[in-house]
């Protein structure tokens, strides 16, 4: 595979991922909207936006664990760790947004890919110097490894989220 090949493909990898990342949000809301699925497919949640749909989950959440019958200690861990996979849950969407908004480049010598620039096309102004900063990377497919990791460890606990709510949130109909 060639070098841009690797790029690009760590570019789907990420956008593909964080589709399954959103489904595994709307997975949780809708099993808290309607444990025994009554109605199926469930109309909620479908049409937010990303960040809409993040801090909607975490309210249901938050509100469901009252009904899950959980000591004090494990209630606020619970609301804890949510509310830290949230931050973090914002952050990839920021992550998404520039790497998906960005230009990608690529650059040629003798009608051959030698690198590709990714550029965010957003000009951003120095506050202090007024000198305008643009937003740059040569990519590697090593480019995306911070931002794939913390998805994957954010998509562990929203599947831990997911098992415990199907044993532990009252109503599921099992």
């Amino acid at each position: 595979m060639n070098h841009e090949d690797f790029v690009y493909q760590r570019i789907g990898e990420f956008a593909v991922s964080f589709q399954w990342l959103e489904n595994k949000l709307r997975e949780i809301g809708w099993f808290i909207l309607d444990p025994a699925r009554a109605e199926w497919p469930p109309p909620g949640l479908r049409n937010l936006c990303n960040e809409k749909l993040v801090d909607r989950v975490h309210k249901l959440f938050v509100d469901a664990l009252a009904k899950c019958n959980l000591t004090p200690e494990l209630e606020a861990d619970f609301k804890g760790s949510f509310a830290s996979a949230v931050n973090h849950l914002h952050q990839l969407r920021r992550d998404r947004n520039h790497i998906l908004h960005s230009a990608f480049i690529e650059l040629k010598d003798g009608g051959e890919v030698k690198g590709i620039l990714r550029s965010d096309p957003k000009l951003q102004v120095d506050a202090e110097t007024g000198k305008v900063l643009f937003d740059q990377e040569f990519l590697t497919a090593e480019s995306f490894t911070a931002e794939m990791k913390s998805m994957a460890e954010v998509l562990m606990f929203l599947n831990r989220v997911y098992l415990q709510l199907v044993h532990r949130y009252p109503n599921c109909g099992a």
